[in-house]
């Protein structure tokens, strides 16, 4: 089968080599992860508006720049829109494969809908988790022209695919944890400023604390002088397996924000896979993806923000592990079944 994804909106270029030696964002990371997967079984082509060269990383894998774009659907079986369907006038002018949507952001909040599409293509929207289809769906069916148009805005279909951990994300019980060491590995503009206000409260009473901060770098000019306080330490932009160095030793990744729901939260389930727990605001997708020994809370009440965080510094925390769901060989062949028969696997996840 032919698998081609078109990225419209991605900051830089990225492969393997950006992902194994720069900083690189959970929805940039996920697609290498399941372009490599999936050029296992099928011939897989990643197209990037930025790109200016092709990149062979195996004979099924090319990442291609935008130039080859109409040379890359000609004869593909599925082409997937990464979070938005830019260039889809083109691509329907040349082929005739199934579209799709792979968003990683909720619609309307952080993507816009462009309806026009969904009715006129048949294009359909996959998500990241349970909870980010039922926020699509909420969305679509409180749109104006939905009952107008009979309902057939998402007639392409809806469906999930959770993000599939890196195989090497494993707990390594030989690391000893610092009890008083927290990370943030997000970009600051998910809410950075709950979560500095909250560590200061915690630091007022145990001064030993330090909070870690780690930056995807993917969005420029972030004010982040709210860093310059005792206890935190700025990391800067790092790549992934220095970043999981630094969570693998701490006592948690430190996440009480408010501010963005994740839609799946890459946070959340590779602390969990490293045997760290994750301390977050009870929002999004976060009681989906933590572990059930790990459960969300209400960070709005700092006292038990604090408190809590002040127990684990005694107890470590709770004892958490991976998620079974996101072992990359499983959402690689939930990815497989569904391009094989993408109706039946809708209609096997029932979500409506």
């Amino acid at each position: 089968m032919n698998i081609v994804f078109i990225d419209p909106k991605c900051p830089t270029p990225y492969d393997t080599d950006v992902m194994r030696f720069k900083a690189l964002g959970g929805t940039e990371a996920t697609v290498v992860r399941i372009a490599h997967g999936l050029s296992q079984q099928h011939s897989v082509k990643v197209v990037q508006h930025n790109r200016e060269t092709e990149r062979e990383e195996n004979p099924n894998l090319h990442f291609l720049p935008l130039s080859g774009l109409e040379n890359a659907v000609k004869n593909a079986d599925h082409i997937v829109f990464i979070q938005k369907a830019q260039y889809i006038d083109k691509v329907v002018a040349v082929a005739r494969g199934r579209l799709w949507l792979w968003l990683h952001n909720y619609l309307a909040e952080e993507v816009p809908f462009f309806w026009q599409d969904h009715l006129r293509y048949k294009l359909g929207i996959i998500c990241v988790s349970k909870t980010h289809v039922m926020h699509s769906w909420r969305h679509i069916r409180s749109l104006p022209g939905y009952w107008a148009s009979m309902g057939l805005m998402g007639r392409g279909g809806l469906l999930y695919h959770y993000n599939p951990l890196d195989i090497a994300i494993q707990k390594n019980p030989e690391v000893k944890r610092d009890a008083n060491k927290l990370v943030f590995f997000s970009s600051p503009h998910k809410g950075i400023e709950h979560v500095v206000s909250l560590f200061k409260e915690a630091y007022v009473r145990n001064n030993n604390l330090r909070l870690y901060v780690a930056d995807p770098g993917y969005l420029k000019n972030i004010d982040t002088s709210m860093l310059d306080t005792p206890g935190v330490v700025k990391l800067g932009n790092l790549p992934q397996h220095e970043v999981l160095k630094h969570v693998q030793e701490a006592l948690c990744v430190f996440y009480p924000q408010r501010k963005r729901p994740e839609t799946f939260g890459l946070v959340y389930a590779e602390a969990n896979a490293l045997g760290i727990p994750v301390l977050a605001h009870d929002f999004g997708a976060a009681a989906e993806v933590l572990v059930e020994n790990n459960p969300p809370m209400d960070t709005h009440q700092s006292e038990v923000v604090v408190s809590t965080l002040l127990a684990w510094s005694q107890n470590g925390g709770p004892e958490v592990q991976a998620n079974a769901n996101f072992e990359m060989a499983k959402v690689v062949n939930n990815w497989n079944n569904f391009l094989l028969d993408p109706d039946d696997f809708i209609r096997t996840q029932n979500l409506k």
